[in-house]
């Protein structure tokens, strides 16, 4: 649990940095690419936050449908945004399920890992439960 608060804290901070300083820059050199792609990212950000809490509050039953579900219904939304701001053009919508895919693997294997370490430790504790109230 407390890599995963790390990791949460970091990336927040990391992402208040980065849009303190591309602000600063666009009230001093006005709207560049870069800076307009970077807001761009934030808003997506925001948006697929969104999508995830929305699709979890209609859960499955089964874990890998919900998955597939939220990778769809993500991936529909980086497709469209992605076309209305011009990071795809019609020959390549096929990238914006790539692009979401190799964001989404890693995140969930990362996920799954720090879960299934919870687990283990709560497994853990509620054994020494069940041992001391066996001694007593």
């Amino acid at each position: 649990m407390v890599l995963k608060e790390i990791l949460k804290k970091t990336l927040l901070f990391a992402a208040i940095i980065i849009l303190v300083v591309f602000f600063f820059s666009f009230l001093s050199i006005g709207m560049k690419p870069e800076i307009m792609l970077v807001f761009e990212i934030f808003i997506l950000s925001f948006f697929v936050t969104v999508i995830q809490h929305l699709v979890k509050q209609v859960m499955c039953t089964y874990f890998l449908v919900n998955i597939l579900i939220e990778y769809f219904s993500v991936s529909v939304f980086v497709l469209l945004y992605g076309y209305f701001v011009e990071w795809f053009f019609k020959s390549n919508w096929w990238m914006a399920f790539v692009y979401v895919a190799l964001v989404y693997v890693p995140t969930y294997f990362l996920d799954m890992a720090v879960v299934k370490r919870d687990i283990d430790y709560i497994n853990t504790q509620l054994e020494r439960k069940r041992e001391n109230n066996d001694k007593i």
